[in-house]
């Protein structure tokens, strides 16, 4: 089949809506990790989806449920409980994803409930995604580029210097717990694409290749947005033609931007010299 074969079939139509939302708005909140060396919380929420998954099936709802539910409390927890350990956020994300991993196999072992449906979640295809998920893809998308429009200048204070905001007037910490919020919500939704293990792709890459090369904050948000769509629509489209998994073309495409950039970047450095 040719590439405009695939563009009439539902399935494949939705697969790329998905992925150009996603690579629109979710890929912003990688410049926010990376600034502000949020890198372990990324991997505390994996963990936490592993928990909430857990105990979801115990409770017999639907393993991805538990874990997104699993994700959202975390996310609102990360903030304020390295608040009150007097701990950098990222140091109490190690606590978490400790924590969470332990209290999962303990209920894998006490419940009896078959691990691998939870480590299911580890893998995911953009494919799959139903005409509600693409909604909700739509609105977070929609949501995270309205905070970052609407609170930009505040954003950008606290990315530069936290306790320098909080000295003039800028709600930080607000600020901060909301944006792991929408992080929290973004691996969340990402899950279902992508799959735990390739988060990254989604959420991180795009940001790294975009902070790369920009001069400003505003340009490592608007390119991270334009490589998140390239990667993630370039991805699904490859996998598509040439029958690869999705998730892992996704993955290789942010990669290579990654690479792309980071030569272009020592390529311009060179010459300026």
């Amino acid at each position: 089949m040719s590439l405009l074969d695939f563009l009439t079939i539902p399935l494949f139509q939705k697969a790329l809506i998905g992925a150009c939302l996603s690579g629109a708005g979710l890929s912003l909140l990688g410049v926010v990790i990376l600034n502000l060396n949020l890198t372990t919380i990324r991997f505390a929420l994996m963990h936490i989806a592993l928990l909430g998954a857990a105990i979801a099936m115990v409770l017999g709802f639907p393993p991805l449920v538990g874990a997104i539910v699993g994700i959202i409390i975390a996310s609102l927890l990360l903030g304020p409980a390295g608040d009150f350990l007097n701990m950098d956020t990222g140091v109490s994300g190690v606590l978490f994803m400790t924590g969470s991993l332990g209290l999962a196999f303990l209920i894998f072992y006490k419940a009896g409930v078959p691990a691998m449906d939870a480590f299911a979640l580890f893998s995911g295809s953009i494919l799959a995604l139903s005409s509600f998920e693409v909604w909700v893809i739509g609105v977070l998308a929609v949501l995270i580029i309205f905070v970052f429009f609407l609170f930009y200048r505040e954003i950008q204070m606290v990315l530069f210097n936290q306790e320098l905001a909080e000295s003039l007037g800028v709600p930080a910490k607000g600020i901060r717990n909301a944006l792991l919020l929408l992080t929290g919500l973004a691996i969340g939704v990402n899950i279902r694409m992508v799959g735990v293990l390739l988060i990254d792709a989604a959420v991180l890459l795009p940001a790294l290749a975009a902070l790369s090369i920009a001069k400003s904050l505003r340009g490592a948000l608007l390119l991270s947005a334009v490589f998140g769509i390239i990667s993630q629509v370039g991805g699904v489209t490859f996998s598509m033609v040439y029958d690869f998994p999705s998730g892992a073309c996704i993955t290789l495409a942010a990669v290579l931007l990654v690479c792309l950039t980071a030569i272009y970047g020592h390529v311009v450095k060179t010459i300026k010299r």
